[in-house]
């Protein structure tokens, strides 16, 4: 008798089981259409429709044949031997995603497979979020590579200056020195010496200054700190520099913040008729703010020349940002904000 009710038993139970998941795929649908469409809200549904909290969602972009998360970042589908479960959603004939869902759901595919068909629409907007994300975020990636490449090669050019021509120019500097003695009984061949060590003292001045504008070595040697202080030693007006972070910055954000004050002060000596300038570098949320303030004429225009717009992509591709305060006759405040990563 006992043995005779387990069949009905079982029916029971998978009727219950069907029932209750169609509940579940009902409720997710009225869900999909009342919720707003914010990032998260479609993965949260879905996991409470297959109370599954470890729930995750993946995109396909076909055009880079790989998946994503929610905001473009690359996703690895896991294995089965690490408790995962990967059930692939398709529209009109075409993957869109996968639900990555706990292993413990592998009885029930058809109800994964149902909870993905009702969402496929959404799948298929957040699909297309996603690869607009990961577009965003390889250009970004883009911008940050040149950049460091052009970093790179501004060290290689400065080295190169410092241990070829610019040796090569000193060793001759001395040469000449070494002459002088031989033609003191020649006046005019000694101020035609005098003069030509006068010319290549100035030649190796503005080497020195080209080099600098290329890629201070002393930035690499020594850091921000010393680097800004040179900086300030060499400008044509006063320069107090307020506070500067102690040790070493990451060579991006070290580099970054160098040239956004060596553009600045560049700007201040032509243009802002200031008596003297401030430059200021602190931790500031995570990251490094720059304050370069002056007391000039202030009006300046960001939109007008390259210098301020060089610096604005180079911030850009650091996930920096440049602010310029500069009304007129208050003199002007350029500010920088630079993630330190």
């Amino acid at each position: 008798m006992v043995l005779a009710t387990v069949p009905f038993a079982f029916l029971a139970g998978l009727l219950r089981s069907r029932v209750a998941g169609a509940s579940a795929v009902s409720e997710l649908v009225a869900r999909l259409g009342e919720s707003g469409g914010s990032r998260g809200s479609l993965r949260d549904a879905l996991a409470d429709a297959l109370a599954d909290p470890s729930l995750q969602l993946a995109y396909w972009l076909p055009e880079s044949g790989e998946y994503v998360d929610a905001d473009g970042r690359p996703f690895d589908l896991p294995s089965a031997a690490a408790g995962r479960i990967c059930t692939p959603v398709e529209s009109n004939g075409s993957r869109v995603a996968v639900i990555v869902h706990d292993e413990s759901l592998e009885t029930e595919r058809e109800l994964v497979q149902a909870a993905g068909a009702a969402a496929s629409l959404r799948l298929e907007n957040e699909r297309l979020d996603a690869e607009l994300r990961a577009r965003v975020e390889e250009l970004r990636a883009s911008r940050t590579r040149i950049v460091e490449s052009s970093d790179a090669a501004r060290r290689r050019i400065e080295r190169d200056l410092h241990d070829g021509a610019q040796q090569r120019l000193v060793s001759l500097a001395l040469s000449l020195r070494t002459l002088r003695p031989r033609l003191e009984r020649d006046p005019e061949a000694l101020r035609e010496l005098d003069d030509a060590r006068d010319q290549l003292d100035q030649g190796l001045g503005e080497l020195r200054e080209l080099a600098r504008g290329i890629h201070p070595s002393v930035l690499s040697d020594r850091g921000l700190e010393a680097a800004l202080e040179g900086l300030a030693q060499r400008a044509p007006l006063p320069v107090e520099l307020t506070a500067c972070p102690r040790g070493r910055l990451p060579d991006q954000v070290e580099s970054a913040a160098y040239f956004v004050v060596a553009e600045a002060l560049t700007n201040v000596a032509k243009y802002a008729r200031a008596s003297r300038a401030r430059v200021n570098v602190t931790h500031e949320n995570g990251g490094v703010l720059v304050e370069i303030a002056d007391d000039g004429v202030g009006g300046a225009d960001p939109s007008r020349g390259t210098g301020l717009r060089g610096l604005r992509d180079r911030l850009a591709a650091v996930d920096g940002a440049l602010e310029i305060d500069s009304r007129r006759d208050r003199g002007t405040i350029v500010r920088a904000t630079i993630p330190s990563r």
